[in-house]
């Protein structure tokens, strides 16, 4: 039970890595890899906290909000871009809020997806083991479940775009299939093969 809490507590920290900052994740590969060290020594965690465990606060949230921000801007360019491929024309203030409300949702998509597929999912007391025990048992079968979210997010960005958006089928599908491919977890993907291959 210990291992799978301290690997839940890990994933949570290697999540925020998806918000879509390269700086994120090297700041939370370091966490990632003082968390395993501790796990082998158990000291190393209660000297850190310690020492100044007071500033991972701030950091953690500060890392977490700069990632939603970045993650909210890249989103609302790859929409100006999906709309201003098919001479679309929307407000500036539609298009904010519509990117808000598929960024909620989107994160929601990512937590659910790297949680389910390798953390720990901890809800109250439903506990819900992953798909793969470790980071990179099977990389061709791991990188397919880029599918799963990919199609959940052009869902989505489909049934969004046309009932706030007001698009036609055509053009819905369109920005779905555009947002699914562009707006998917690959850094997510990409930082648990690098710290498979890094062997963390």
């Amino acid at each position: 039970m210990d291992t799978q809490n301290e690997k839940h507590r890990k994933s949570t920290i290697l999540y925020d890595a998806g918000c879509g900052s390269i700086a994120i994740l090297l700041g939370m590969a370091f966490l990632g890899g003082v968390a395993l060290h501790g796990q082998q020594i158990n000291i190393i965690p209660t000297i850190l906290y310690d020492a100044g465990g007071w500033f991972l606060i701030p950091m953690f949230v500060g890392g977490v909000f700069l990632g939603v921000m970045i993650d909210y801007f890249w989103n609302y360019l790859i929409l100006y871009l999906a709309l201003r491929w098919q001479r679309i024309s929307i407000t500036r203030k539609r298009r904010f809020a519509y990117t808000a409300i598929i960024t909620a949702v989107g994160f929601l998509i990512d937590w659910l997806y790297y949680e389910l597929t390798w953390g720990f999912l901890v809800i109250g007391s439903l506990r819900v083991p992953p798909v793969f025990e470790r980071w990179g048992i099977n990389p061709g079968l791991e990188l397919s479940t880029i599918l799963i979210p990919m199609a959940l997010i052009g869902v989505v960005n489909y049934f969004a775009s046309r009932f706030y958006l007001h698009l036609d089928k055509k053009h819905a599908f369109v920005v779905g299939l555009v947002m699914a491919i562009f707006t998917a977890p690959w850094l997510i993907v990409a930082f648990v093969f690098l710290v498979s291959w890094l062997g963390w």
